[in-house]
């Protein structure tokens, strides 16, 4: 069961979702980033996000274009922040990886067909892109419909601590404009403490010392592959499906196959 719980310094409020992973025999709260109210400048509102979050959307809309409406949106599977301002709230969407080359996770509504196309583009802070990939060339599109993963290939340059990515996952069925969803990605450097936790840390472990450090990529590309590899765990299945609630994700379905 989840818990709300509010924070507040003497600069911001901050609103997180505060919940109970359980892993193997393990049980540790878990803190992910949910949505935040401030009260400053509005000029002050880009320190207040969650690390690796950049204006976007976490769903690609009920219907777009010549996409029928599905049950359930296009979805990116990652944090997302809603930050007031003087009309309406702005929505940020990412988070952050200690790795050089991350996956990133969606949940695709549509079965494939010759009509629907995707395509996934990562840009540096410049708007330059870094990586750029169609459904052609993409393996886990013949997974659709359901939750697929994109990774970096290592043919490419290491994403830079530091920086602030932005991403994009289009689909498209026909001739009208895309559906598409977009978010951001910073990779942070994994601080010598985390690291010596993460090395002496089975890989249930580690998901936790991911998530309650804020490291969301590679929390939940690590319990993905988890369940992947262990669909007969209960366990491991209840940990996924939590780990979808906490981000408000329960209409995703949480079949996770082996693929």
């Amino acid at each position: 069961m989840t818990k709300v719980s509010t924070r507040f310094s003497s600069s911001q409020h901050i609103l997180v979702w505060t919940g109970v992973l359980l892993i193997g025999s393990m049980a540790i709260d878990i803190i992910l980033p949910h949505a935040q109210a401030n009260s400053v400048a509005l000029d002050s509102l880009q320190t207040k996000q969650v690390r690796g979050q950049v204006p976007g959307r976490r769903s690609g809309g009920a219907r777009r274009g010549d996409c029928p409406a599905p049950s359930t949106e296009l979805t990116a599977l990652v944090p997302m922040t809603q930050v007031p301002t003087e009309t309406l709230p702005e929505t940020y969407v990412g988070g952050s990886t200690t790795v050089e080359y991350p996956t990133f996770w969606f949940y695709v509504p549509y079965s494939q067909t010759a009509d629907l196309s995707a395509e996934f583009i990562l840009q540096d802070d410049t708007g330059q892109d870094v990586y750029r990939i169609t459904s052609a060339d993409l393996p886990a599109f013949e997974q659709i419909p359901g939750i697929i993963s994109i990774s970096l290939p290592s043919t490419i340059a290491p994403l830079e601590i530091g920086r602030v990515y932005q991403w994009y996952f289009k689909l498209n069925c026909g001739t009208e404009a895309p559906m598409y969803v977009q978010g951001g990605i910073e990779r942070i450097p994994l601080e010598p403490d985390l690291a010596y936790q993460l090395a002496h840390a089975s890989p249930q472990e580690r998901v936790n010392l991911y998530l309650t450090n804020g490291i969301w990529y590679d929390a939940i590309t690590m319990l993905a592959q988890l369940h992947r590899n262990n669909l007969s765990n209960t366990t491991i299945e209840s940990a996924w499906i939590n780990l979808l609630q906490s981000l408000e994700l329960e209409n995703i379905p949480t079949d996770l196959e082996e693929r």
